[in-house]
Order: structure tokens, then C-alpha cells, then sequence
């Protein structure tokens, strides 16, 4: 393993520890913020992973890059947006998630993260945070089969305890 392949573990780690923490909030705006962190960390991770030759590791760069913006707009509108604003978010950054995904297409591969990333920009719209860690269920094993796909040991790991951190903590917090 390169030197920028484990610097890239290193950031998949790290975002590992930001996304397992942002589900045991219980504000939407303070699991939106941790989402955020994640972001930042796995863009980095991503484009190490793609600079060290992964080449389908770009798709996922990419989109979580996106989603920081995605992110950003949903925490600065969060207290004035009504629900037919958030749904134009929801459609118009899935959009931007299969046209960049497809801009970014490596091999089939790149298709299981962007159905995941449409998947996440759903769920992030959702003000109810129960209802949004329910859709993001949905999405990791998507993400998951991607990241053990492009070698991501971080993102694997991840996917997998954010999967298992999501679950519990929908299941505790169910009204």
C-alpha cells in the first residue's frame, strides 16, 4: 500500500468516527453538521484514493463534495424553508448527483454510489431526524458494496458501523 493510499484510510477513519457520531443526535441541525465533517473528510479520502490510482474512486470525490454544498444550503434554510423548498433541494441535488456522477463515470461501479448519494440527498431533506436515518439505511449497503468495490477500507468500515449506528438509534428513538 502507497503512502497516499494510507493517508487515505487515515481520512476514511476519521469520517468513520464524524458519520457513527452523527447519528446518535437528536437535532436535525446537529446531524447535518457531523454529516458535513463526513463530507469534508471522505472528499479528501476519495481523491486520495483516486490520485493513488484508484480510478473509480473519483465518482465518490465527486459527490461528496457536492453533498457539502447540499449540506451547507439545508442547514442555512433550515428554519425558513417550507416543505415544497425542501423538496425542490431534494430534486434539484439528486439531479446534480446522477449528472455529476455520470460526468465522473469510471465503470459500473460508479452507478452503486451515485443510487446511495440520491439516496443520502433524500434522506438529508428530511426534517424528521427518525425518518432520515431510516432512508440512510437504505442507502449503505449501496455505498458499502462501492466502497469494498474501489479498496476503501475506511469507507467499508463505515458503511458498515454507520449502518449498524443508524439502526440502533432509529429503533431508540422511535415515537
Amino acid at each position: 500500500m502507497s503512502t497516499k493510499e494510507i493517508i487515505a484510510q487515515v481520512f476514511g477513519f476519521l469520517a468513520l468516527a464524524a458519520t457513527v457520531s452523527s447519528f446518535h443526535f437528536k437535532k436535525y441541525r446537529q446531524i447535518v453538521f457531523m454529516q458535513i465533517l463526513s463530507s469534508v473528510l471522505l472528499t479528501v479520502h476519495f481523491l486520495l484514493l483516486y490520485s493513488a490510482g484508484r480510478a473509480d474512486a473519483v465518482t465518490a470525490g465527486a459527490l461528496n463534495a457536492l453533498s457539502l454544498i447540499r449540506n451547507g444550503i439545508l442547514i442555512l434554510t433550515e428554519k425558513r424553508r417550507t416543505h415544497q423548498q425542501t423538496a425542490l433541494i431534494a430534486g434539484v441535488f439528486s439531479a446534480a448527483v446522477v449528472a455529476l456522477g455520470l460526468l465522473t463515470w469510471s465503470s459500473w461501479v460508479s452507478a452503486l454510489f451515485i443510487v446511495a448519494m440520491v439516496l443520502v440527498t433524500v434522506s438529508m431533506s428530511v426534517r424528521n431526524p427518525n425518518k432520515l436515518r431510516l432512508l440512510m439505511l437504505i442507502a449503505a449497503p449501496f455505498a458499502f458494496t462501492y466502497d469494498m468495490l474501489i479498496g476503501s477500507i475506511g469507507g467499508s468500515i463505515n458503511e458498515a458501523i454507520s449502518f449498524v449506528s443508524a439502526l440502533i438509534a432509529y429503533l431508540r428513538n422511535r415515537a
